[in-house]
């Protein structure tokens, strides 16, 4: 017979960052069943340990599971064990017993007790003795609990007390403050999958203080010994308490169908509904308490299915499915709940989609659902993971969330997510069934590249430049969706912040750090051949500061389509002269500069800019036109035929242009704000607009200047309260979009990309400076929000991960990449709108975006599928 030692224990975290659904926690490979303990052999032995000897008033000595430190002084009366009474802020002179091993055991007994007392079970626990009687060791603690944990000590589950958190701090290295328990199935037989041994570690250190008869910890112990049985976590009900607020409702169903109710946190569902194996307690509360109790019908079917009866599988009803991508590709790590709509607290199953393979033979969206109540009237649907650790990664919604019914297919237009058919089966029947994630398969495509962020887009609308999420640069093509991360010499030189590609993707200019240095370097990177080409630094590089790009003595921004010209910043010394003195980089400014990528020579863009000593100070700001001052300027953007460089100052990132090496104040002569945007020709720049700043500031729209005859073009804007949200459009003043733009102007609009003619642009609502939306602006359309954009074309998938800006677009319009900001992870949008739809007297059609489309919609049709003209995300 072959051992097998299995892998690290799951802990029960103290406060809410993780879930896990439904299902075993280990998994023997080579029959794909779970481990379990042989129930045929009667009741599993339960170990238990003793404790911290402790002496009490009356100088006996007294075995303790949770002991108040010598030193420490509580905000309350306490009564001890043996009749004591701490007053209150009394700073203690020794170590006191709060609770005794004889209190701890009956604890461990209860839990017992609940597991083994469901019916629909084979699993039978007893206390058998002392780890004592089986060890000779009195209290495992720190010193010896290496003889514990990796040795094989015999049949039955060993439970630990750890008195004063020392095991899970040095032997386990987590803090006693953060974690309750740790349990696990330790041995096993690996040629049947038998558990052998199993192991509870329980953390007496963290028991609160009004728990004095350890009624509030019990759940902790219930919990951690359903995982010595082989129990995973479960996502039901506990997320309604410990991960909802008021901000932040969590539903039991669909949100936003009829019939679901949405919780904001404790108190807004029953303690008692929330399952055992739910990842999180609240050991201060009746919650602890409750959880205590194996009564919510998640934990009863979870321990059934691994130790079932004779009469289980006859008794009760199943749905067995598998999930699908709208392709219909298998989807594992999906959250698949059954709710009993007649009892939906108690009543409620879940299991993870693939939980029984656990990502080990590939794509799975299998689940199984077992015990349901013969006549119950089941909805299922899809509840994703809130976060956390688990033996099947979770997965997230792909499109929108929905129930499961008879006329389940992918097409949002024939299968609404609100539609349920309930699930009714009788003892012993199983209900088959498929369910996929709505969304079209033509038309726009919008797909998630989760762990990546995009920072530039060829204008070919092939190539994508970025960072996975452990800082690592890649190329995406979004034509075959393929990632090729980049190193040279298996060194990642490359600084990705603000890299930029040619139009065809041939050429990126980028920071690097070629000899391993620490300093970053321009160069042109050949990305056919992989070579790096150095770009002279006006400072010999010895104005280096710390930067978004990393150490530099110039930062750069943007190349033109043909690869010829780079623009970005160099350093200059505020002392004058070109190199700054050792240790002095910080006294130095940034000045506009292009470089030419075959010479590798750099050009400062002076002209109109003269660079001044700040009153009263050594450093150095920016007189524009003689007119107005700045702290810094940059060149960040360049036309396509290297004609028209743009650039930012500190101000709101004021807008300035040069056109042929010629300076224009476009913030001073029309307000334009935040970014710029250039057509290919470098004959036309649009960008946000805005007079004044505060409560003075009047949105004045995007507007676009034409480079050759300083005209100005309108482009527009979005409206208030229609498509951006204003506080004057509630009550009580129930003001109109003219109403408030009247003192207002429009919404402020950061435009960020557009096509070579700009009769495309995206750009992104800003509210008090902070992203609120994306927008795009088609000519002869006009602006729309981009919920709006993707909810009449159908795009389903943009429900649960809109976009707040889309950052890149190909130089024909049909190609995006897009993004969230302000997310934990990475995230970036592949958008594929080479097509897209109208409706035409009640018909679709699909046409080539955006010339088509939009001339299709001068003629008189409706943008968008004729489906979805009203849906609003």
């Amino acid at each position: 017979m072959r051992l097998t030692k299995l892998a690290a224990g799951i802990a029960l975290a103290t406060l809410s960052a993780s879930a896990i659904a439904g299902g075993p926690l280990y998994i023997l490979d080579k029959t794909m069943q779970p481990y379990k303990w042989d129930t045929s052999k009667g009741a599993i032995p339960v170990w238990t340990d003793g404790g911290k000897l402790i002496q009490d008033k009356d100088g006996n000595e007294v075995q303790s599971f949770t002991v108040l430190e010598k030193g420490t002084k509580y905000n309350l009366d306490i009564t001890l064990p043996d009749g004591t009474v701490l007053p209150k802020n009394t700073v203690l002179d020794r170590d006191y017993t709060f609770l005794t091993i004889e209190q701890a055991n009956a604890i461990t007994a209860k839990a017992v007790a609940e597991w083994s007392n469901v019916e629909t079970s084979t699993l039978d626990m007893v206390l058998a003795g002392t780890i004592a009687s089986q060890t000779g060791m009195a209290d495992i603690n720190a010193s010896n609990v290496d003889q514990i944990y990796g040795a094989e000590n015999g049949y039955g589950f060993w439970v630990n007390y750890d008195t004063d958190g020392s095991i899970l701090e040095n032997y386990f290295g987590i803090s006693r403050s953060q974690v309750l328990g740790i349990a696990f199935p330790e041995w096993a037989n690996e040629e049947t999958g038998e558990i052998l041994e199993a192991t509870a570690l329980m953390n007496g250190w963290y028991v609160d203080i009004n728990d004095t008869n350890g009624e509030m910890v019990q759940g902790v112990f219930t919990h951690e010994f359903g995982h010595a049985m082989n129990m995973s976590h479960s996502q039901a009900n506990g997320h309604f308490t410990y991960a909802a607020n008021n901000t932040y409702r969590l539903y039991d169903g669909v949100p936003g169908c009829p019939g679901t109710t949405g919780y904001t946190g404790r108190n807004s569902v029953p303690a008692d509904s929330i399952e055992t194996m739910y990842p999180f307690i609240n050991v201060r509360g009746n919650e602890g308490r409750q959880q205590g109790t194996v009564n919510v019908r998640d934990d009863i079917v979870n321990i059934s299915d691994l130790y079932p009866t004779a009469e289980y599988k006859t008794n009760y009803g199943t749905i067995k499915g598998k999930l699908f991508t709208k392709n219909g590709v298998e989807y594992a790590g999906m959250n698949m709940v059954a709710r009993n709509l007649d009892n939906p607290l108690y009543d409620v199953i879940t299991q993870q989609s693939g939980n029984m393979t656990q990502g080990r033979i590939g794509l799975d969206g299998s689940f199984t659902i077992n015990g349901l109540t013969p006549g119950g009237r089941y909805a299922l649907y899809m509840d994703p993971i809130i976060a956390g650790g688990y033996p099947t990664t979770p997965t997230g919604i792909l499109s929108e969330n929905e129930y499961w019914n008879e006329g389940e297919s992918a097409s949002p237009a024939t299968d609404n997510r609100c539609d349920i058919t309930p699930i009714v089966v009788s003892g012993g029947e199983t209900k088959e069934v498929s369910m996929y994630f709505n969304g079209y398969t033509n038309g726009i495509q919008y797909t998630p590249l989760i762990g990546a962020w995009v920072t530039d887009f060829a204008k070919n609308g092939q190539t994508a430049f970025g960072t996975t999420q452990s800082g690592t640069p890649f190329l995406y093509s979004s034509m075959h969706n393929t990632f090729e991360t980049l190193t040279f010499n298996g060194y990642a030189v490359l600084k990705s912040t603000t890299a930029a590609m040619n139009k065809n993707a041939t050429k990126a200019a980028v920071i690097a750090d070629l000899d391993r240095d620490g300093i970053g370097q321009g160069a042109v990177w050949d990305i056919r051949s992989n070579k790096l080409t150095v770009l002279k630094d006006p400072s010999n590089n010895t104005c280096a500061l710390a930067g978004q790009s990393g150490v530099s003595s110039h930062s750069i921004w943007d190349i033109d389509d043909l690869g010829q010209t780079i623009v970005g910043n160099s350093r200059k010394p505020n002392a004058g002269g070109d190199e700054c003195a050792s240790g002095a980089a910080g006294a130095s400014y940034g000045a506009p500069t292009i470089w030419n990528t075959k010479t590798g020579k750099a050009t400062l863009l002076t002209d109109g800019l003269e660079f001044i000593p700040r009153t009263g100070s050594n450093v150095v700001e920016v007189l524009i036109q003689g007119n107005r001052k700045e702290a810094w300027v940059r060149a960040d953007k360049i036309s396509g035929n290297g004609k028209t460089v743009t650039g930012s100052g500190n101000n709101n990132l004021s807008q300035l242009a040069w056109v042929d090496g010629k300076l224009h104040d476009l913030f001073a002569e029309f307000g334009a704000l935040n970014s710029s945007v250039i057509s290919s020709d470098g004959k036309y720049v649009a960008f946000g607009a805005q007079q004044g700043f505060g409560r003075r500031a009047f949105g004045e729209g995007v507007k676009m200047w034409n480079a050759d005859t300083n005209e100005i073009t309108k482009l527009g804007g979005l409206r208030w309260c229609d498509d951006v949200p204003n506080t004057y459009c509630y009550s009580p003043y129930y003001l109109t979009h003219e109403e408030i733009a009247e003192t207002s102007g429009l919404p402020l609009n950061m435009v960020l990309d557009a096509n070579d003619d700009l009769s495309l642009i995206t750009g992104r609502i800003l509210i008090n400076g902070s992203p609120a939306g994306s927008s795009i602006y088609l000519k002869g359309l006009g602006w729309m929000t981009g919920e709006t954009f993707f909810a009449k074309q159908g795009v389903v998938e943009a429900k649960s991960a809109m976009t707040n800006g889309i950052m890149g677009v190909s130089g024909n319009g049909s190609e995006m990449m897009a993004g969230i900001v302000g997310l934990p992870t990475p995230l970036t949008i592949d958008i594929n709108a080479n097509k897209a739809f109208v409706c035409n007297n009640g018909v679709d059609q699909e046409l080539s975006f955006p010339k088509q489309v939009v001339a299709a919609v001068e003629a008189g049709a409706e943008f968008g599928r004729c489906a979805h003209l009203n849906d609003h995300y």
